[in-house]
């Protein structure tokens, strides 16, 4: 349900003072304006924006009542706690085009090593005499056989998370102020002062079977303010999302965050 609230000088100072961006427009939020509140994350939108994302954010559609009061966070440093899923460097789409290409690669192939070997066993065994309809039977087997291992490829594929070996953990960092990303024994922080915006989005991801539980990926990019790009994904359940959610409700009011669709 939405809940806007025009913002007033007076009742709303504190709230203005924060300076906040709308995630759409990147415009500064000021007195004047109508504005409401993601629940979930706490961002804040301009109504329009608001109605331009289809009053969805976080996958969920409540806003607040009230405008949270400002508050210090990270008042007392904790030890890391790392997102539950996993992360890869580079784009999940782009990936994906890579292993349909290999896939691809690898039907070919097996249709027609399968058809070969087929044909040659056609020939010699039953065939040798009708040499056209041994070479239909092996294609038409060969087929099956590649269409076989094709098919298991695929779900294998598609049901292999992010590999640990090259995966990064993603924290916040209370005692630095920053997000940190960690892979194997290296650490990278980047401090909330460094970011210029953080971009996110899902990708609902079709599974090949009933009993295949990736549903999502999350892409994620950190624009520095000297412009340098580091984009990531992970695949995740759907009921991992709110670790997500509740990551994104830690971060501080002034850092931009744009839901990217």
């Amino acid at each position: 349900m939405n809940y806007p609230h025009l913002l007033e000088k007076e009742l709303h100072s504190e709230f203005l003072e924060q300076g906040r961006i709308d995630p759409i427009t990147g415009e500064q939020i000021e007195e004047g304006h109508t504005i409401v509140i993601c629940s979930a994350c706490k961002s804040a939108f301009f109504i329009e924006s608001w109605e331009y994302l289809g009053e969805i954010h976080c996958n969920q559609a409540e806003t607040l009542t009230d405008i949270p009061k400002p508050k210090s966070l990270f008042l007392e440093a904790k030890p890391l706690e790392y997102l539950p899923f996993l992360f890869k460097r580079g784009n999940h789409e782009r990936d994906d085009t890579i292993k349909t290409m290999f896939e691809n690669l690898l039907l070919v192939s097996a249709f027609m090593l399968s058809a070969i070997i087929l044909f040659f066993i056609a020939v010699f065994v039953g065939y040798h005499t009708t040499p056209i309809v041994g070479l239909l039977s092996a294609f038409c087997i060969g087929g099956i056989i590649a269409a076989i291992m094709h098919t298991k490829k695929s779900n294998s594929l598609f049901k292999r998370k992010v590999s640990s070996r090259k995966a990064s953990h993603l924290a916040l960092n209370a005692k630095k102020q920053a997000i940190t990303i960690k892979k194997k024994a290296l650490e990278r922080t980047i401090t909330f002062e460094q970011i210029e915006q953080l971009n996110y989005s899902f990708r609902y991801i079709r599974a090949n079977n009933v009993g295949d539980i990736l549903n999502y990926s999350l892409s994620l990019e950190i624009i520095s303010k000297d412009n340098q790009k580091s984009s990531y994904y992970a695949l995740l359940h759907q009921d991992e999302i709110p670790y997500w959610s509740e990551f994104l409700e830690q971060l501080p009011y002034s850092l931009k965050v744009l839901n990217i669709k």
